[in-house]
């Protein structure tokens, strides 16, 4: 992999969170130290059925993209899935203001039958770290963390028409694992959660190494992300929180495109550079309902010639209920995305490529015990887009239980 060698991601965290390090270093010593853990799990399971398992557009379309411009009829398969999380915590204090912090959680989904198998799916992510308490009062506390981060994803790059496995236009080479990577990296975080007014900053670099289709360019890069977000009332039983984040991947292996949506070796390598604001408005309406509502907007920038650059909008609302046994949550979302350099299908002269779509959830919890919860999920995607390759309606219903100790 290329790496940018003038970006030094120890550097990068040590200027991110100074301020924050130069406190810890005069906060005044704690107590000898006295070491305790705590180790804490939870995993959740059951059955889906999914409508739509490898996103087949909703019709038949002209595939501008290639030459002959056939017509594809896609197929939409659907099926039975195990959906499966489980996450394990570690905490060990060292006195009263150092903890050790450690995480490992795995989730994915298992498709049953052969046909759907190229829909599996899983993750993996091991999380360690130091975090130090600034300060204290009462239950409220400010937190400098740090630490590293390792992950795996596995994901089968399919054909959305017929659900196999992708291949090259031109020599049916299979390169179904190109979406398939391993991460590592550094994080820090720091809380500020004393007083009316939280606030916090947070910083992430990552090496992310994908596997090697050999016959199309690798999807290797580098990628960091400094945030900050705040949160603050605005009425009773009201707050406001507010984000803000920066973040680059830069790309080692795979170049841009130029203004014509031309994708060649002879374009530099390409960057793409993220700014993305948000807005949550939470109200406890009740002492059994919570409402939030949501906007967010997020700005590309295509480093070569513009043609990657998008504005995506989404907003919406989730409510939740609460009350005993029960718990139930909602949400619903309408996002819009638009290229103003970009076409349809890639081809100059298609007309603009844009996206939009509609994201619902619902979720019921019924608590059994302490530590048992059964539970149902619903979720149904729609998109639309000019680039009609990918647009499609979907939907999976799920049901199981779920542990926590």
């Amino acid at each position: 992999m290329r790496k940018n060698i003038l970006f030094n991601p120890a550097l990068f965290m040590v200027a991110m969170f100074l301020p924050a390090m130069a406190f810890a270093a005069s906060a005044p010593k704690s107590a000898p130290i006295v070491e305790n853990s705590n180790i804490t799990w939870s995993a959740e399971t059951g059955l889906g059925y999914d409508s739509n398992a490898y996103q087949a557009p909703r019709n038949p379309y002209i595939d501008y993209a290639l030459g002959s411009n056939p017509l594809v009829v896609p197929k939409a398969e659907s099926g039975f899935f195990v959906p499966y999380k489980i996450k394990v915590d570690a905490v060990k204090n060292r006195g009263q203001d150092n903890r050790l912090l450690g995480s490992a959680k795995a989730d994915g989904s298992f498709y049953l039958g052969s046909g759907l198998s190229n829909a599996n799916e899983y993750n993996v992510a091991l999380h360690g770290g130091t975090e130090h308490v600034l300060a204290r009062k009462e239950k409220s506390e400010d937190t400098f963390y740090v630490g590293a981060l390792l992950s795996k994803h596995k994901q089968v790059y399919v054909d959305h028409d017929s659900g196999l496995g992708k291949t090259t236009t031109l020599s049916s080479t299979d390169i179904s694992g190109r979406y398939s990577y391993t991460n590592i990296g550094l994080e820090a975080e720091y809380k500020h959660r004393i007083g009316k007014i939280d606030y916090g900053f947070s910083g992430l670099y990552t090496d992310n190494d994908y596997e090697d289709p050999v016959v199309v360019a690798q999807m290797d890069h580098t990628y960091y992300k400094l945030g900050a977000d705040a949160s603050f009332p605005v009425a009773s039983k009201t707050n406001l929180n507010l984000s803000f984040d920066h973040s680059v991947r830069d790309y080692s292996d795979r170049h841009a495109r130029d203004a014509q949506g031309v994708y060649s070796s002879a374009n530099p390598l390409l960057q793409y550079s993220y700014n993305a604001a948000g807005a949550t408005l939470r109200n406890r309406i009740s002492d059994a309902w919570l409402l939030y509502l949501d906007y967010g907007r997020t700005l590309r920038s295509d480093s070569h010639m513009g043609y990657g650059d998008y504005s995506e909008d989404r907003y919406g609302a989730r409510l939740v209920f609460e009350q005993g046994v029960f718990k139930t949550r909602l949400g619903l979302h309408h996002w819009a995305r638009d290229y103003p350099n970009g076409f349809a299908f890639d081809v100059a002269g298609m007309g603009a490529k844009t996206y939009s779509g509609n994201d619902l959830k619902v979720r019921a919890e019924m608590a059994q015990t302490k530590n048992t919860t059964l539970w149902t999920e619903l979720v149904y995607d729609s998109q639309q887009s000019t680039d009609l390759r990918y647009d499609y309606v979907r939907t999976q219903l799920m049901a199981g239980m779920s542990w926590a100790y």
